[in-house]
């Protein structure tokens, strides 16, 4: 059975649902809302995941956790379940902090995107999802994310990434 998406208009009102498939379509006239999910750890090490080969842009890094809010379900409860389902990572609402939406409109999406503090290199992989994980230090992962071996995001969304870790590290 397809997804169904709670879906909104640029603004954030509330709509009603529609199947992934509509949402996903080109230029369906309203949002869904996806959580990104950045992890960060207690060395400020940044955690990031390499896509397997069965995703869109197979085989590059990414943030270490995304994926569509449910319908009904809170962003909160979609960046719980995805944390878990994609790394195997059990974590609460208190362990979230969240940052900023960002207005994705190629894919008519509203991101909430969120900050985790997470230690343990203990993850269980979601082989469909997940090829990899790695810890990266600050240095390290600005350079990642402005290469071509980071998925493809505007470099509005990449800046204010870097602006977020830069508030949290400095």
């Amino acid at each position: 059975m397809e997804e169904i998406f709670d879906i909104y208009t640029r603004e954030g009102k509330y709509l009603g649902t529609k199947e992934k498939s509509v949402c996903h379509s080109e230029n369906p006239g309203f949002y869904h809302k996806p959580v990104w999910i950045w992890i960060i750890n207690d060395n400020n090490e940044i955690l990031v995941q390499r896509k397997s080969g069965k995703k869109k842009y197979p085989y590059t890094w990414d943030m270490p956790s995304a994926g569509h809010v449910r319908a009904g379900e809170t962003s909160l409860e979609g960046a719980i379940r995805e944390t878990y389902e994609e790394l195997g990572v059990k974590t609460k609402e208190s362990d979230y902090k969240f940052m900023f939406e960002y207005i994705y409109e190629p894919g008519y999406e509203l991101a909430q995107v969120y900050l985790l503090r997470l230690n343990t290199n203990d993850f269980k992989l979601q082989e469909s999802e997940v090829s990899e994980v790695k810890w990266f230090t600050y240095d390290e992962f600005k350079e990642l994310l402005f290469s071509d071996e980071f998925a493809p995001h505007d470099l509005e969304y990449r800046n204010l990434v870097v602006k977020m870790f830069d508030e949290i590290i400095k």
